[in-house]
């Protein structure tokens, strides 16, 4: 009898701290991965002051532009990861509106610079759709033991809570093509001048 009570302790045990060392490697990797994915969120936000300024050249969509400016004036690394994700869920979609207008406007489609900033945004999104993959898929493994019983007994007490996923759909997003090959893109840094004597 003390037999079995020992052998069902050292069992509890050993799922406790297996199942530990689970949600620690997890939540480590849901944070790793997110960094990798926020690098390129950060790195399209940085390319958005020169989308303002292009379509304002224009007088286009001042809503949608305010609205951006908003977003991205806002302490972004201050923020959250939910926060940051729902933030990027946001810009996709004032995004996605912007590039409706500038692919039916031919004489926008026409400016250098707008087509460089075009190059530069297609690169920052493959890298995000591309490693937002792989955040999914542990975010989705770390949730599921978070959930799910008993593992959720530890993972209260260990006050881990499940994590935000970014759900979406790469495919659906709107891209505007140019000829350019990627591997000519200018950076804008590199090409202020040319910058300056257009605006």
């Amino acid at each position: 009898m003390w037999l079995l009570i020992v052998i069902v302790i050292i069992i509890i045990v050993c799922y406790i701290y297996v199942t530990y060392n689970i949600l620690k490697d997890l939540d480590k990797k849901t944070n790793k991965e997110f960094l990798e994915l926020d690098m390129f969120f950060k790195r399209r936000l940085t390319l958005l002051p020169n989308v303002i300024n292009i379509f304002n050249s224009y007088n286009l969509e001042k809503e949608t532009l305010n609205r951006i400016n908003t977003l991205i004036k806002e302490d972004y690394d201050k923020k959250t990861v939910k926060d940051k994700i729902n933030i990027n869920m946001e810009l996709n979609d004032l995004i996605d509106h912007l590039w409706e207008i500038a692919d039916a406007n031919i004489i926008l489609k026409q400016n250098p610079v707008f087509l460089n900033v075009i190059k530069q945004f297609n690169l920052a999104e493959e890298e995000i759709i591309a490693n937002k993959r792989s955040y999914n898929n542990v975010v989705k493994k770390y949730n599921k033991k978070v959930n799910h019983l008993p593992s959720n007994i530890i993972a209260a007490f260990l006050k881990l809570r499940p994590k935000h996923s970014y759900n979406v759909d790469g495919s659906t997003r709107k891209v505007i093509k140019t000829d350019t090959p990627y591997h000519e893109v200018i950076k804008f840094e590199d090409k202020k001048d040319e910058e300056d004597d257009f605006f």
